[in-house]
C-alpha cells in the first residue's frame, strides 16, 4: 500500500510534500473525488505547489486500470502530473526502473 499512502498522505498535504510519487498504487477510484477534493479544489494553486507529481504502474499489474483511472482524473481536473506506463506486474523490478527514472 505504500504507492497509494504517498499519494494520498503527500497530496493531501501540499503544505509539507512538492514531490510526490506513487508506484503500482492501490487506489479507489470510487473515492478520488473525496480522497483527494483539496488537490482538484483549487487546480492552479496545487500546481503552483507541486514541482513534481510522478506516477506509475506496469501493464501486468493488477492495479493498472485504477492507475490509469487515476491519471485521468488529474487530467479532468488539470492536476499537472507525469504518468509512465511500462510492461511488468507489481514487481521489485518495475519499481526499481521508475525509481531510477524519477
Amino acid at each position: 500500500m505504500g504507492g497509494g499512502e504517498s499519494l494520498g498522505i503527500g497530496l493531501n498535504h501540499l503544505d509539507l510534500f512538492s514531490y510526490v510519487a506513487g508506484f503500482s498504487a492501490a487506489l479507489r477510484p470510487a473515492e478520488f473525488d473525496t480522497k483527494f477534493a483539496s488537490l482538484i479544489g483549487d487546480p492552479q494553486a496545487s500546481n503552483q505547489k507541486l514541482k513534481l507529481l510522478w506516477i506509475g504502474c506496469g501493464h501486468d499489474d493488477s492495479l493498472f486500470a485504477s492507475s490509469k483511472a487515476f491519471t485521468e482524473f488529474l487530467s479532468k481536473h488539470q492536476i499537472l502530473h507525469t504518468f509512465r506506463e511500462s510492461e511488468g506486474a507489481h514487481t521489485w523490478m518495475v519499481w526499481r526502473r521508475y525509481l531510477n527514472e524519477l
